[in-house]
């Protein structure tokens, strides 16, 4: 038998290679699926490490009991000990100590914590040198950072005092990384305070002091200390163990450490949470173009080989005529072509990893290592056998027919339910997986499958439709004398092997047409969401020491409005409330990118969150305000309940309520209030008077307000008693229980009545200086109609109403829910201190020295964002990872069909060539002689448009394209016809050529013979 079968094979050589670059295809399809999954996985855990939190990237145990003495390597002690016992294998742990208190030098004090940590020295540069272990009678040794050095006033070889211990400056640090995680963010490398005094360099003054091991205090007590462990999470540890292993590890030490009674904390969950969803998500998507790869070289395979046995058909008879035994022929039938198969299984191994190698190289976000590990070869395997499969299953019909039929030349047609039923199952199929896509949820099951299995129920359905339609359409041409098409296309229609190819070939033009068209959306999506989230082309996150602080020092930074603007973004305080956006509206327009999704333009936005104001804001100078007033009340009704004053000013570094040191008594009297915060200048909020108990009406008149040094010069008066009474000035904050008057004449005053009642809130009057409420811009999604009053929480987190002037259907920065006020009017009617996060966005032209005009004006740059990084970020997820391999996998398809089309030419060229010749010497013109292959091409790109029209329409609503889940800004409903083009017409053109080539190889063949 087997000299039978390599005889076999020797004979049909042709379709032995064949067999054998289509199974070594589908092997390295499926064995790119297992390489570029783990490949990829990689390089997501560790793009998701590099943007981690310190504090998602360790886990801390700690000590409970605190050790007096200076704090030291706790290498020898029982508690590392326990770490040592408790850590898994493959985390990385940094021991150390830490003590909290007050640094004292002669410049000043600091409030910091004297560390211990391992593996400090190798992470910094020092001025000096690094502390180093002292014995009996030396001052222990320490290690301060720049900011901490000047706040102190100490250097290289001076001391200060830490608690009430002396110790002694060894050397000055700068960290050499202050985003490594060993920093623990902002544990140990403080952020720096915003203000005059602000500069460039990391850190601050309260930066961690590291020590190293020291004798005995005399005073043990002096310093008590207490030992930790972090035990980092590492690269490593992704390559090598799953997400699985990692939460449970990680569990298990929590709850051995807790057992221990160490102390423990972690965001690693998180981290673990992230990697594992996008691995997930990518795994999903590169299954589902491997098995588009692989279910495309078997359908191959089994097209030709399927011609080929129509071929070998009398062949088949003869032998049983002859007395050969079927289960000979099946034997042969394996052997013959079970040997390419296996040779293909190490061919397509290397195959697939050399083109993950290659997709790697151009589409991963970290480096990677493409390995061949058991799966791989598995997954190969797998690929090959299912080649097998499809070839016997392509001969199975032919080794089970009977003699008569095998000895015919044109096989019977399969007819009844037989000839349907593998149409019922296709449109079942693809019928299942579109009701599951449409019912909502993340994709799963058939959901993920659905445009695979769509196209194929398309093409399966739109073939038998073309050989219907060709057949009819040939024998009118061939009644009407166009001989050459009606010939090819009854060639066709009436070879029931060419409507596999014509499903191949639809399934191949529709998944790289749906592929190409999923991917533009993708990327016209991630643009969109970048450019919503960001809100303008650069957004660089500040602290500043207040709202009026921000607004200046960008006003300052950029005079001219060309290319700045401040802005403040605070998220909702619960789940119904509404995140806010305040802006300097005047460079809204100029600053912020636009987008259709809003629904409007910035401009009309600026323009309408800040109308003129309806009076001026009330500034005063100086370090000592007096405020003149006279009350009236009955002191003993009050039995001793206080009247007391409160004014609210705001400065540039922040709001504070001042009140006098004498309450309010029933005369006339001017109280003073200590501002040293104004003696650059501040602003009046409002005047309050704070009367938790009112037993009787109470009146107030307000007659002047004067400020001035502490020592009294430079008076100035602020109002007079004129002014004061000049109601449009002021808003009550409370108008249910107080009243609003005032007097004119020689005795001119502003008076505030208070009825009687039991006050929550002081009564008090606010200057006039912003609209009330404020106008502002509203989402749609949030429900309140234009004109109606909508309540949030205002820029220092006091709940507050504001006014719509405006719908939007999104906002930059905030998305599809939010409001958008002016900052500069939310700054006058805040009342405490600043609530969110402070921005400065920048345009493309900002000049490259902007971040250092900032620092100049007193802010601390934290962070910044840039529209194009973020669009980066979405194409570094597994959603566009996922994408880009099925790209390359449609990519690939397209010559799996060109090589069917050709493997399909190849296996019937004889039949086909004799078929000619005989009708060449009975009189068919040369004209007429075309090899036919150009229907199934026309049909192809024509059911290829239709079934992924059809397959779009069902399923665009339910394809990932981001990790996350969601977008603030809506996806494409269509993608760019000129961008699909771009695959389609190519993809289309290669198929035609190869048809008109094949077509040129039969004419030529018919020519030869036909001249015999």
């Amino acid at each position: 038998m087997l000299t039978v079968i390599w005889g076999a094979i020797a004979a049909r050589r042709a379709q032995a290679l064949a067999v054998l670059l289509l199974a070594v295809l589908a092997s390295a399809a499926a064995a790119t699926a297992p390489s570029y999954g783990a490949a990829a996985g990689q390089a997501l855990a560790r793009y998701e490490v590099s943007r981690a939190t310190p504090n998602e990237l360790r886990l801390r145990l700690a000590d409970p009991v605190e050790y007096p003495g200076v704090p030291g390597d706790p290498a020898r002690t029982p508690f590392a000990d326990t770490v040592r016992k408790l850590t898994p294998a493959g985390f990385e742990v940094v021991l150390g100590a830490q003590s909290g208190g007050v640094a004292a030098g002669r410049a000043g004090t600091v409030t910091s914590i004297l560390v211990f940590r391992t593996g400090v020295c190798e992470r910094v540069t020092v001025a000096g040198a690094c502390p180093r272990a002292t014995s009996r009678g030396q001052l222990p040794e320490v290690m301060v950072g720049t900011h901490t050095a000047a706040r102190l006033g100490v250097a290289v070889g001076d001391q200060f005092t830490f608690g009430a211990v002396p110790v002694r400056v060894a050397g000055i640090y700068q960290p050499l990384d202050a985003s490594d995680p060993f920093w623990l963010g902002a544990e140990y490398i403080r952020p720096a305070v915003a203000g005059p005094t602000s500069t460039s360099a990391v850190g601050s003054a309260e930066d961690a002091i590291f020590t190293a091991e020291a004798a005995p205090l005399t005073d043990d007590q002096a310093i008590l200390y207490r030992s930790t462990a972090d035990l980092y999470v590492t690269e490593r540890l992704f390559d090598t163990r799953s997400v699985a292993d990692l939460r449970s590890a990680v569990t298990v030490v929590t709850r051995d450490g807790s057992r221990e009674g160490l102390g423990g904390g972690t965001s690693l969950s998180s981290l673990l949470d992230r990697v594992a969803l996008q691995r997930g998500q990518l795994a999903d998507g590169v299954t589902l173009g491997a098995g588009l790869l692989v279910l495309l070289c078997w359908l191959v395979l089994f097209v030709a080989v399927s011609s080929a046995a129509d071929q070998r058909r009398p062949e088949q008879g003869l032998l049983l005529l002859r007395g050969v035994q079927r289960r000979r022929l099946w034997a042969l039938a394996i052997g013959e072509h079970a040997v390419p198969v296996l040779i293909a299984i190490p061919l397509g191994c290397l195959l697939g990893v050399a083109a993950t190698t290659l997709l790697a190289a151009h589409t991963l976000p970290a480096r990677t290592d493409v390995t061949v590990d058991a799966t791989v070869i598995g997954f190969a395997a797998v690929g090959a056998a299912g080649a097998l499969a499809a070839v016997l299953l392509a001969q199975a019909r032919m080794l089970s027919a009977s003699v008569v039929d095998l000895l015919r030349r044109v096989p019977t047609r399969i007819r009844g339910w037989r000839a349907t039923i593998g149409d019922l199952v296709a449109v079942s199929v693809a019928a299942a997986a579109v009701v599951q896509v449409r019912s909502g949820g993340p994709p799963s099951g058939l959901a993920l499958v659905a445009p695979v299995v769509g196209a194929l129920a398309a093409g399966v359905l739109l073939s038998r439709v073309a050989m219907i339609i060709g057949g009819a359409a040939g024998a009118a041409l061939l009644a009407r004398g166009r001989t050459a098409a009606g010939l090819a296309l009854l060639q066709v229609a009436r070879q029931p092997r060419f409507r596999p190819l014509i499903a191949l070939l639809t399934v191949v033009v529709a998944m790289l047409a749906f592929t190409a068209a999923t991917s533009e959306v993708a990327s016209v999506a991630y643009s969109d969401r970048a450019v919503v989230e960001v809100g303008a082309p650069r957004v660089v996150q500040v602290d500043a020491t207040s709202r009026s602080h921000l607004l200046a020092a960008v006003r300052a930074a950029d005079p001219e409005g060309r290319f700045a603007m401040a802005a403040v973004v605070t998220t909702a305080s619960s789940e119904a409330g509404t995140p806010l956006l305040a802006v300097d509206s005047d460079r809204l327009a100029t600053v912020a990118t636009p987008h259709p999704s809003y629904g409007m333009s910035l401009a009309d936005v600026a323009r309408k969150i800040r109308p003129p104001a309806p009076g001026e804001p009330l500034y005063v100078r100086g370090r000592l305000l007096t405020m003149v007033l006279s009350a009236s009340f009955d002191a003993e009704a009050f039995a001793g309940n206080r009247v007391r004053l409160a004014v609210t000013v705001a400065s540039a570094n922040g709001t504070r309520v001042v009140l006098p040191r004498e309450d309010i008594e029933p005369v006339r009297k001017a109280y003073p209030l200590e501002v040293p915060e104004c003696a650059q200048g501040c602003r009046v909020i409002k005047v309050e008077i704070v009367a938790p108990v009112v037993s009787r009406d109470l009146e107030v008149r307000f007659e002047e307000l004067r400020s001035s040094d502490e020592d009294g010069g430079r008076d100035t008066v602020v109002l007079t008693g004129a002014q004061f009474a000049d109601l449009q000035r002021w808003r009550l904050s409370d108008p249910d229980d107080t009243f609003l008057g005032a007097a004119s004449g020689t005795d001119a005053a502003l008076v505030l009545t208070v009825t009687e009642n039991r006050r929550a809130t002081p009564a008090g009057i606010a200057v006039v200086d912003a609209p009330f409420p404020l106008p502002g811009y509203l989402t749609r999604s949030v429900g309140t109609p234009l004109g109606g009053a909508h309540p949030y929480d205002g820029v220092d987190g006091t709940p507050t109403m504001a006014t719509v002037s405006g719908v939007a259907g999104r906002l930059p920065r905030l998305g599809g829910s939010g409001l958008v006020v002016d900052l500069e009017y939310a700054d006058r009617l805040a009342v405490a201190s600043q609530s969110g996060n402070e921005e400065v966005w920048l345009t493309r032209s900002a000049p490259v020295d902007v971040l250092d005009r900032l620092r100049a004006q007193g802010l601390v740059v934290k962070s910044e964002r840039t529209t194009a990084g973020v669009r980066q970020d979405f194409d570094r997820q597994g959603a566009a990872l996922a994408l880009r391999f099925n790209l390359f996998a449609a990519l690939g398809g397209v010559l799996i069909g060109a090589a069917g089309l050709i493997a399909m030419a190849a296996a019937e060229q004889r039949a086909r060539v004799a078929m000619l010749v005989a009708l060449r010497r009975q009189g068919l013109p040369p004209r007429a002689v075309r090899g036919g292959y150009g229907w199934p091409v026309a049909v192809a790109a024509v059911s290829g448009g239709l079934a992924t029209l059809v397959i779009w329409l069902l399923t665009r609503g339910g394809q990932r394209l981001f990790s996350d889940g969601r977008s603030p800004v809506p996806v494409p409903d269509w993608p760019d016809v000129g961008r699909l083009l771009m695959f389609t017409v190519p993809t289309i053109a290669l198929f035609a050529l190869t048809a008109v080539v094949l077509g040129r190889v039969v004419a030529a063949s018919v020519r030869r013979r036909s001249s015999r």
